[in-house]
């Protein structure tokens, strides 16, 4: 039984996803800025109001968000994806060059 998802599912999909990725990669900057951990605690240090062990903590848990929906996202566009490589093999010339050697 073939799984057809909605372009409204696939949508929703998408944007949860570019938002996750956004947020990931401030959390990623706000990582890379930060000092280490007990200087932070010592400083006080915060990058937008937040502290690094909660940017650690979001980070952590919007990765592990963000590996499920890219699971979801390629799931969901899985034979669109194998249509467009069949389409792209049949016109590229690595079948030609493949067949030569």
């Amino acid at each position: 039984m073939e799984m057809k998802a909605s372009a409204l599912v696939r949508g929703i999909v998408d944007l949860i996803l570019t938002i996750v990725f956004v947020l990931v990669a401030v959390s990623g900057i706000a990582l890379y800025l930060a000092p280490s951990g007990k200087v932070a605690e010592l400083l006080g240090w915060t990058f937008l109001g937040v502290t690094r062990a909660t940017w650690e903590a979001v980070h952590t848990y919007l990765g592990f968000i963000m590996i499920g929906l890219v699971a979801i996202h390629l799931i969901l566009g899985f034979n669109s994806m194998i249509v467009m490589l069949k389409s792209a093999f049949k016109k590229s010339r690595v079948k030609t060059i493949a067949g030569l050697l």
